[in-house]
């Protein structure tokens, strides 16, 4: 046993003099791993991902809106977000960023910094809510109301989570269908529609 214990001893001194340092030596620094923006475990949420909705207002085709999700800058994703007329003539076009944390896709509009909504949530189960106050001080209200729900747009039929997404400062609410290898399939706010026509 006293065997045993001076072998110990001796370890210990080993390990604790060679994780000393001397005054010649630059301390070591541990940095606890951080989570990173520029990863992704949402299998639609990668670069080159493009997708192509058809947009109808008051039951008229208005033209077309097409998300390309760009590269990483380090603080999320650049998300190109480019709507075109009936006639294909890009008429207004921004960048959004998105990133992914605590298996919610965040999506920070115009890419201002203001704030980020939670706008999908990966393994989201039914009835499952959350919510986001905006800088003007309303509050965005997500809840999932189905989690296996059959849509058909024009790029295919797909199954779905449907989420029910409200504001405090309008009456309205829309119904969002995502995808969990594609993205987002339908969204249905009554009076605008916006169904995916295409993707990659």
């Amino acid at each position: 046993m006293k065997k045993i214990k001076k072998a110990f001893l001796l370890v210990s001194f080993i390990v604790v003099s060679s994780c000393s340092s001397s005054d010649d030596d630059a301390p070591v620094i541990i940095t606890p791993p951080q989570s990173s923006t520029c990863t992704s475990t949402i299998p639609f949420f990668q670069t080159g991902k493009t997708m192509t909705y058809k947009m109808t207002q008051f039951g008229t085709v208005a033209g077309t809106l097409k998300l390309t999700v760009g590269t990483c800058n380090g603080d999320g994703f650049s998300i190109a977000r480019e709507v075109f007329n009936t006639s294909g003539t890009l008429t207004s076009s921004a960048t959004d960023l998105w990133k992914e944390s605590d298996n919610f896709l965040l999506s920070d509009s115009n890419s201002n910094g203001d704030y980020f909504s939670k706008i999908y949530k990966k393994d989201a189960v039914l009835g499952e809510t959350w919510q986001v106050l905006r800088p003007d001080g309303s509050t965005v209200y997500h809840e999932v109301v189905n989690t296996d729900v059959v849509v058909t747009v024009p790029a295919g039929t797909f199954h779905c989570v449907e989420y029910v997404y409200t504001t405090s400062s309008t009456v309205n609410e829309s119904h969002i269908f995502w995808n969990h290898e594609v993205g987002q399939i339908k969204e249905d706010a009554g009076f605008v529609i916006n169904e995916l026509q295409s993707h990659n």
